[in-house]
């Protein structure tokens, strides 16, 4: 029979940078990378993304990590504002919802939000796939993986807009959160690539916008050999 054999080591990869404003004012960058990785169970998707600004509350410096596949997602957030250090782990679990684990100068800190709490997280805003998330209007609860905080409100329904990046308008479609706390509001394109946000945090609102689109998916190559038998041995998660 056939043997499908796909090329894994080669894996596709992308990366945004975004340009970060407070106040209309440039204060640093944000660079995510996005590696993809075929599994036997689905893709699997590797994320790092780091963030560099001056703000009102100091120097910020934002290093993430985080993987999200079909079995879930796991995230680790490395964040400093000015001299103060902070870390914030966490694991979806299996019925959804989130296992937090949080590190500061106070000690660790521990807990558990359900799927109803926390419908999505701010590092999910750069995955392609979870960007999906932002379809289901309604009372949502988003958690900022930055912090390991959780900020309730109401997801409007996504409206046609265009973002201008590298001097071209590109379109998107714009989903606002109001919460108590302010409204929220993010531009995805239909490949589900976040193009810019705003949210209030570090003192003030800050935007990004993408510099530039990442390049068309490399879905990678695939060989087709005899085999003679009737099983397939593939790489698990």
């Amino acid at each position: 029979m056939l043997l499908l054999v796909a090329h894994l080591a080669a894996a596709d990869e992308s990366t945004v940078v975004y340009d970060l404003f407070l106040a209309g004012r440039d204060v640093g960058d944000r660079t995510v990378t996005v590696r993809y990785l075929a599994r036997p169970s689905g893709e699997r998707r590797v994320l790092e993304v780091v963030s560099e600004a001056e703000t009102p509350l100091g120097s910020v410096r934002c290093r993430q990590s985080g993987q999200s596949g079909p079995r879930g997602a796991t995230f680790t957030t490395n964040l400093q504002v000015g001299t103060v250090l902070s870390e914030v782990q966490g694991i979806e679990m299996p019925t959804g919802g989130w296992q937090l684990v949080r590190a500061d100068a106070e000690g660790v800190h521990e807990s558990t939000l359900t799927a109803g709490q926390a419908h999505f997280t701010t590092l999910d805003l750069y995955d392609p796939v979870r960007t999906r998330r932002l379809l289901d209007k309604g009372r949502v609860g988003v958690l900022l993986a930055e912090t390991g905080a959780v900020v309730s409100g109401e997801l409007g329904a996504g409206t046609p807009t265009t973002v201008r990046i590298a001097g071209k308008s590109v379109v998107g479609t714009r989903y606002v959160l109001s919460a108590p706390e302010g409204t929220a509001e993010f531009v995805v394109n239909n490949d589900g690539v976040l193009l810019s946000s705003e949210v209030s945090t570090f003192g003030g609102l800050l935007r990004s916008v993408a510099r530039t689109l990442p390049a068309p998916r490399n879905f990678g190559v695939i060989d087709v050999v005899d085999s003679p038998g009737a099983g397939v041995s593939e790489e698990a998660l």
